[in-house]
Formats: structure tokens, C-alpha cells, sequence
């Protein structure tokens, strides 16, 4: 039993298929088998056939049951053989124990439940083949349904595409159409515009040819339209008022005529009780409450409504051409006027303007003057007073030294205090000057000083060409005199040279023996005297010039 397949496993579908044509076979061997037997043997076919399945199922599980493999051969046994092997196996059943009879029932048993299991399976396997040849044959129907469908949109695209084109073609040509509508809209809106623009062009010069004639036009002229203005809006206004009053009033009268004649109608049934008394008591007084009646409201009108302007524009002044012409002639003259005016204020400043330029160009050359004198003076005052310490130096000095060697003597200072007082007295006369009273040096300085302050305030008033001509003629002078002099010193200076050479060459030669002693050289020194002398000298020349 270990050896045994398990019964209750599905076989395969191969090992179905396979089982199923094996079964085939046998049937058909069974028939041609059957054809042949006697009638007592075909009895035992049956018989035959079951131990032969028995037989084939017991090898295949391994069992071992005799006879297995004359079933596994295939082949039908003869009628002989099959009787033998029926009495073989009848021996062999009576001598099986009834263990063994329970397992081979049992076997049986297990062999038929697979047989009927895979009975089973085929028969749902049919089942599936004849849904599935079903759903093939549905699903060729739906492929040819689905043909038929395609074939049909196929043909209604084709329809529609040929509409479509239709309308496409058909839009174009309405497209076409607009544009061309389109265009020639255009041009008669740019033709439009360009009027416009000409208009607006002939407006904007007209008005600004009315703005130039309001400016021409008198003031007395717009307030006499603005006075006239107001006056045709009171007029409109009062007008207005009188009509909205004659309107109230033929209200007031309809109303009252509706209130009595529906009040007549409403009390006709009790009039004919009362008598006609009554009804003309009350037509009197309806017509007595008509007469009470306030008066309209016609002071309540509304502001914008009291002095609304009916949109008209003034009226120009100019009416015709010759007032234009007038007041063109009138312009020009004033023109001419204020030009005429303008010229002479323009001539007057030029000459002012001329005026000022001499006077600023005289005052800056005064004034340059003045300050090239100022300096002048300046820097003479500082000469001086630098030649005054060297004069006070030389007081000092002369007062502290002795009268041994070069030092002046107080004789000789007196002398050179006298000398300067002349030199003073000189150039003081000279300058026209009188010195009968005998003035002191000093005195007769001061009155020179003034007198070369007077000199050049009155240079600095002379024309500056003149002025610097003579001073270049003064500095020539000078400076040939100066040349002069120094010739005269040359030749001077010459002439004691030749002088004392004619004097060595008249000497008798020395002559010396041995060798020149050479003499340290020592700097020269001025004395004293002669450092005095030559200062005396330059004053003496300065003075001079």
C-alpha cells in the first residue's frame, strides 16, 4: 500500500486525454473482438474486459496482480486463453484470504472513484471547450458586428469630413467676404478720420484766429453781452414761470370742475329732495373755494432751472473788415510809438553805459597809479629809514671811539652835518623853494617830502603813456650820466696807472741774490676810514640822483 498512487490527486489533462483514446481503443477492439466470439463466449467479454481494466489500474499502482500484463500488452487474448485465465483466477480467489479480497474490493473501489473522478473532469472540460467554442463563435459575431459598425463610421466620417470641407469651404468664402467688407469699412473710417482730422485742424485755427480777435475786442463790449445774456435769461425765465402758472391754474380749474361734478353726481339722489336751492348754494361755494385758493408756488423753481443758457455763443464784435483794419492802424502806431520810445531809452544807455566804461577805465588807471606810487613810496620810506639806522650806527660809533687812527672826529662830523644841510639847501632851492630864513635840515626835508607827495598825486593824474614815456627819458638820462661818470673814473683810474708805471720804469733795478722769500698771503682788510669813505660816497651819489 505504501507503494500506491494517491486516488483522490486530479490527474493531468494529458493523462485524461490519453485514458480517453486508450478507452477508444479497447471499445473498438472489444467490437471487432465480439464480432468473432461464439455466443457462450461473449458472456465472459465482459468479464474479460473488467479484469483487463482491473489488471492495467493494479499495475499501474504496483500491486502486482497476475494477468497485468497480458492487459498491458493490448492485444485481445483468444476465446481459449480467456477461459483458462477465468479458471486460473478463480483457483487464485479461493485461495485468497479475505484481507486480501477486502484490499483488492478496496482497490476497486479507489480505481472506480478516479475513473469517475476524471469522468467528471472531462466532462467539465467539454463543458469549458463548448463555452469557450461559444464565447469564440459570440466574440467572431461581435468582431463582425464591430466591421460592420467600423464600415459604418468609416462612411459617416467620410459623409462628414465631405460636409465639413463644404462648410469650411463655405466659411472661407463668407470669411472672404467680411474681409473685403472689412477693408473697405476701413478705408471709410480712415477716409472719415482724415475729414476729422482736417475739420479739427480748421477748427483749432479758427478758434485760435477767435482767441487773437477776443483779445482785440473791448471789455466794454463782452459786458454788454453778458448784460444782454442775462437779460434774454430772465426773459426765458419769466416766461417759463407764466406758463407753469397758466398750467397750474387750468389744473386747479379741472380739478375743481371733476370735485363738483362728481360731488353733483354723488348727492343727485338727495338733491331731489332738497331742491335745486341746495345744489346752487353749493356751486357758489365751490366757486368761492376756487377764488380762496392759494396762489401757485412759483418762487419754487429750481436754481439750475433760473439761469439756463439756451448754448449759443456770444456774438463777435468784428462784423466787418475795416473795424479790424482800424484797430490794426491804431496798433501800428502805438508800435511805432513805443519803438521810437525804446530806441531813444536804448541811445540814452549806450551813452550811460559809455560814460560809465571812460569813468571805470580812468578811476582803475588812477588807482593802479596810485598803488604803483604807494609802493614807490613805500619802499623809499624803508630806504631811508634803513640809511637813517646807518647814519644813527655812525653817531654811535664815532661818539664811542677815540680820536686815534681812521675815527671821525667830532670836527668832522660837524663837518659832514654841514655838508648834508648844503646838499639839502641845494636840492631845496632847486625845487623853488626859498631859503632866506635859513630852515633846518629836517624842516627843508619834510617840505620836500610834501612837495614829491604833491608831484606824484599829480603824476598819477596825468595820462599813463606821458607819464611812463618821461620815465623811460628821466632813466636814459640817468643812465648816460651814470656811464659818464664811470668813463671819467676809468680813465681817471688810468691815468694814475700810467703814472706810477712811468714812475717804476724811471727807478734804478734792484737786484736781489738768493732765493725769494715767499710770504704767507694774508686776506685784505678795508680800514675802517676807507668803509666810511666809500659809504660817504654812495650817499653822496644817491643824493645826486
Amino acid at each position: 500500500p505504501s507503494q500506491q498512487r494517491n486516488p483522490f490527486t486530479l490527474p493531468s489533462d494529458e493523462e485524461v486525454f490519453r485514458l480517453r483514446d486508450e478507452e477508444k481503443k479497447e471499445r473498438l477492439e472489444q467490437r471487432e473482438l465480439r464480432k468473432s466470439q461464439k455466443i457462450w463466449e461473449k458472456g465472459l467479454t465482459t468479464n474479460v474486459t473488467t479484469s483487463r481494466k482491473l489488471g492495467a489500474m493494479l499495475r499501474e499502482a504496483g500491486t502486482g496482480i497476475v494477468g497485468a500484463n497480458s492487459a498491458a500488452s493490448g492485444k485481445a487474448a483468444p476465446p481459449h486463453a480467456a477461459s483458462g485465465l477465468f479458471k486460473q483466477r478463480r483457483q487464485v480467489q479461493d485461495k485468497e484470504s479475505m484481507a486480501d479480497l477486502i484490499a483488492k474490493k478496496r482497490e476497486m473501489f479507489l480505481v472506480q472513484m478516479s475513473l469517475d473522478t476524471k469522468r467528471e473532469e472531462i466532462r467539465k472540460l467539454e463543458e469549458k471547450a463548448t463555452m469557450k467554442e461559444e464565447a469564440l463563435k459570440k466574440s467572431e459575431q461581435m468582431l463582425e458586428e464591430d466591421a460592420l459598425r467600423f464600415d459604418t463610421f468609416l462612411k459617416e466620417n467620410d459623409k462628414k469630413a465631405h460636409e465639413a470641407i463644404k462648410r469650411a469651404e463655405r466659411e472661407t468664402k463668407l470669411k472672404n467676404d467680411k474681409v473685403q467688407e472689412i477693408k473697405k469699412l476701413n478705408q471709410q473710417i480712415q477716409m472719415v478720420q482724415s475729414d476729422m482730422s482736417k475739420h479739427r485742424e480748421a477748427l483749432e485755427d479758427c478758434m485760435r484766429y477767435k482767441e487773437f480777435l477776443d483779445m482785440l475786442t473791448p471789455a466794454e463790449w463782452f459786458e454788454q453781452q453778458r448784460s444782454e445774456k442775462r437779460a434774454r435769461q430772465e426773459a426765458r425765465r419769466a416766461a417759463r414761470i407764466a406758463n407753469k402758472k397758466r398750467a397750474w391754474e387750468e389744473d386747479r380749474r379741472r380739478a375743481a370742475l371733476e370735485a363738483v361734478e362728481e360731488e353733483r353726481r354723488r348727492e343727485e339722489a338727495l338733491a331731489k329732495q332738497k331742491g335745486d336751492n341746495s345744489t346752487n348754494k353749493k356751486a357758489q361755494r365751490a366757486s368761492l373755494d376756487m377764488a380762496a385758493a392759494p396762489p401757485p408756488p412759483i418762487l419754487d423753481v429750481p436754481e439750475a432751472d433760473t439761469n439756463s443758457s439756451s448754448g449759443e455763443d456770444l456774438p463777435m464784435y468784428f462784423a466787418d473788415p475795416a473795424q479790424l483794419l482800424d484797430i490794426f492802424q491804431a496798433l501800428e502806431e502805438q508800435n511805432l510809438f513805443l519803438i521810437q520810445n525804446s530806441q531813444e531809452t536804448e541811445h540814452a544807455l549806450e551813452e550811460l553805459k559809455a560814460t560809465f566804461r571812460e569813468a571805470q577805465r580812468s578811476m582803475d588807471t588812477k588807482t593802479a597809479a596810485l598803488r604803483s606810487n604807494i609802493g614807490d613810496l613805500v619802499g623809499s620810506i624803508e630806504e631811508e629809514r634803513a640809511k637813517a639806522e646807518q647814519l644813527r650806527k655812525r653817531m654811535c660809533a664815532t661818539t664811542n671811539t677815540t680820536t686815534t687812527g681812521d675815527s671821525f672826529t667830532l670836527v668832522q662830523q660837524e663837518e659832514l652835518l654841514r655838508q648834508l644841510h648844503g646838499k639839502v639847501r641845494e636840492v631845496y632851492e632847486r625845487c623853488g623853494f626859498e631859503a632866506g630864513s635859513n630852515p633846518t635840515t629836517l624842516f627843508m626835508l619834510g617840505e620836500l617830502e610834501s612837495r614829491l607827495e604833491d608831484l606824484l598825486s599829480a603824476i598819477a593824474q596825468m595820462p599813463e603813456e606821458y607819464v611812463v614815456k618821461a620815465e623811460k627819458d628821466k632813466e636814459k638820462k640817468r643812465r648816460e650820466r651814470k656811464r659818464a661818470e664811470q668813463q671819467a673814473l676809468q680813465e681817471r683810474q688810468q691815468e694814475e696807472r700810467n703814472r706810477k708805471a712811468i714812475e717804476r720804469s724811471l727807478q734804478a733795478p734792484r737786484r736781489q741774490a738768493g732765493r725769494k722769500v715767499m710770504e704767507r698771503i694774508r686776506p685784505s682788510r678795508r680800514t675802517t676810514h676807507e668803509a666810511k669813505e666809500e659809504a660817504r660816497d654812495e650817499d653822496e651819489d644817491e643824493l645826486k640822483h
